[in-house]
């Protein structure tokens, strides 16, 4: 059945990159950053998409014991960390499992975020839509689909932990 589904959209998947590829050359460097960017968002969110079907397929006992502790999620073993660089000009983020480096501006802007959003669901909203624009690397490396992840969770509670914000 699946085999038909894709057969069915292959000329429709063709005629559509053909598409794309002339509408490339009439794109400025900017829009091109930003159609790769949402391409990644994409395929960041197909990603986490499947991720997700697994636990069900597993509850259903379609995969191996094996395999289910192979596939246990990365929060466990790779708590969110914050490490600031020597020279204090970047900061090393740790989070589900992969490790980043940002700018000490970048980390500002989280800090402000933890601190100044109503709410911690706020604040959640505001670093994913913060991430999925200008970091969206972290968000794809520690598969990060929205703004509920715990890893989201624990980068905010890290942020707090490790920062405080000066008072006005």
């Amino acid at each position: 059945m699946g085999k038909k589904k894709i057969a069915a959209t292959e000329p429709a998947r063709a005629r559509m990159v053909k598409e794309l590829r002339e509408a490339i050359e009439g794109i400025d460097e900017e829009g091109l950053l930003f159609l790769l960017r949402q391409a990644q968002v994409l395929i960041h969110n197909a990603r986490v998409e499947e991720l997700n079907k697994r636990p069900a397929q597993k509850a259903q006992g379609k995969a191996p014991a094996a395999q289910r502790l192979a596939d246990a999620p990365a929060t466990a073993s790779a708590p969110v960390s914050i490490e600031e660089a020597k020279g204090g000009k970047s900061v090393f983020l740790t989070i589900g499992g992969t490790r980043k480096i940002m700018t000490l501006e970048e980390m500002k802007r989280l800090v402000r975020i933890c601190y100044g959003a109503e709410t911690k669901s706020d604040a959640l909203r505001q670093l994913y839509t913060v991430l999925a624009r200008e970091r969206n690397d972290i968000l794809f490396d520690a598969r990060i689909g929205n703004a509920g992840s715990p890893l989201l969770e624990a980068l905010f509670a890290e942020v707090r932990a490790t920062y405080r914000l000066k008072d006005r």
